[in-house]
C-alpha cells in the first residue's frame, strides 16, 4: 500500500508539473505624449497633454520627464501623478513639469512617460512612451 501512495505521489507531482502555469492576463493600459507643449511662466515649466487609459477598476500613476539641450547645457525636470482615472477610456490629463535646472525654451525637447497600473489582487502592468516634442509659447 506504501509503494502504491508513493507511486500516485509521484504520478500526481509528474503531472503538475507538465501542465502549463495559468498565465495571468495582462492589464489594459496605454499612454501617448502629445507632439508639442506649451512653454509656462518663461520656460520655468511646460505643460505636457497626454492621454492615458487604463482597465476599469485599476489604479494608475503617472511619471513624465522632459530634457532639452539648452545651450549646451540641459534642460530637465519631472512630475509624478500619483491617480489617474482608470475606466477603460482615454482620458486627457496635462501635466506641469518644472524645470530643475535652467529655463527651457521653445524648439524640440525630449519626453519620457509612464503608467503604472495595479488591477486586483495581483496583477500590475507598466506602459511608456518616449518622443522627441515641441516647446511652443
Amino acid at each position: 500500500m506504501r509503494a502504491f501512495s508513493t507511486v500516485l505521489l509521484a504520478a500526481a507531482a509528474l503531472v503538475a508539473t507538465a501542465l502549463p502555469a495559468a498565465a495571468t492576463p495582462p492589464v489594459e493600459a496605454a499612454v501617448a505624449v502629445a507632439v508639442q507643449a506649451k512653454l509656462e511662466a518663461r520656460g520655468v515649466a511646460v505643460t505636457v497633454p497626454m492621454r492615458v487609459m487604463c482597465q476599469n477598476g485599476a489604479s494608475g500613476s503617472l511619471w513624465v520627464q522632459v530634457t532639452q539641450n539648452v545651450r549646451g547645457e540641459l534642460a530637465t525636470g519631472d512630475k509624478y501623478i500619483a491617480s489617474v482615472p482608470c475606466t477603460g477610456e482615454f482620458h486627457k490629463v496635462d501635466v506641469t513639469v518644472v524645470s530643475r535646472t535652467k529655463a527651457f525654451r521653445q524648439g524640440v525637447a525630449f519626453a519620457s512617460a509612464s503608467l503604472n497600473v495595479y488591477l486586483p489582487p495581483n496583477n500590475s502592468s507598466v506602459v511608456e512612451e518616449q518622443r522627441e516634442m515641441t516647446l511652443v509659447r
